[in-house]
């Protein structure tokens, strides 16, 4: 990873971090409300999640295998009393070891998700806003190198124990070389969740991405578990899972991989 990724990454992390600093007030929370938040992709919660994921029987001879940490803050932001403004950056580190005979480390496309969303929803919840990714950091090993713009959207329903709901975005290409990818993207996410009285939860989702020019879809399905535990006074989210591709592109991952995270919450 060159010298210019590394400070991109790190002043991305530093003005995520100082925004929490500034604008949450930790407190006491009940872990079994701060357990269903989680499952509400715009939950009126900052949280800061570190999530890890392992792929393999990557490339056209299906040798080579992939570890990325994703680093994806939810910074809610009022507007007034009738609607928040969610802001979900999405930044991906990857290292590839032995992809079509490529090994290295790099930085993926950064997403940026955003969703204006009433404050006033409590079953049924939503949100939709304006989306925009940027070519990869790090190069073509690591994603498209186009700009992509567009919109995103979530829709869920709570009902405890249970969450349902489904989180979807499609980009356009804005620009850029089309030859290791274009940026054409729809993405689609239904989720569920089920949180006990002990603050643990069990989620199954997919994450599936499908290309408008290449026609294919990738579809990983995800099942985890995670518990709301505290490090001194902060809560924390402890999770830990499987992943299995249902289908995936030419030289996509395949098989079996796993996923497992920790999450820093900042209750107001």
């Amino acid at each position: 990873m060159n010298r210019k990724t590394y400070l991109v990454a790190l002043a991305t992390l530093s003005a995520i971090l100082g925004a929490t600093s500034s604008s949450a007030q930790p407190a006491d929370k009940d872990p079994n409300a701060l357990a269903a938040k989680l499952t509400n992709p715009v939950a009126d919660l900052i949280s800061v999640p570190f999530q890890y994921n392992y792929d393999s029987n990557i490339g056209l001879d299906k040798k080579g295998t992939m570890n990325s940490l994703v680093f994806q803050p939810v910074i809610p932001i009022k507007l007034n009393n009738d609607w928040n403004y969610i802001m979900r950056p999405v930044v991906t580190f990857e290292s590839a070891n032995n992809i079509n005979g490529f090994s290295g480390t790099g930085v993926g496309p950064v997403l940026v998700e955003t969703f204006f969303s009433p404050r006033a929803a409590k079953d049924v919840i939503w949100g939709v806003g304006p989306i925009v990714t940027t070519p990869s950091l790090s190069g073509n090993n690591f994603g498209t190198a186009q700009t992509g713009i567009g919109v995103s959207a979530v829709g869920l329903v709570m009902k405890a124990p249970w969450t349902l709901g489904l989180l979807a975005y499609n980009t356009w290409s804005a620009g850029g070389n089309a030859n290791y990818g274009t940026a054409n993207n729809l993405f689609y996410q239904p989720f569920v969740s089920y949180v006990t009285k002990s603050a643990w939860t069990y989620t199954i989702n997919t994450q599936s991405t499908f290309n408008w020019d290449a026609r294919r879809a990738e579809n990983p399905m995800n099942a985890t578990v995670s518990k709301i535990v505290k490090f001194g006074e902060m809560p924390v989210s402890l999770s830990a899972g499987a992943r299995y591709y249902l289908s995936s592109v030419p030289g996509g991952p395949s098989g079996w991989g796993a996923r497992a995270s920790i999450t820093f919450l900042f209750p107001k």
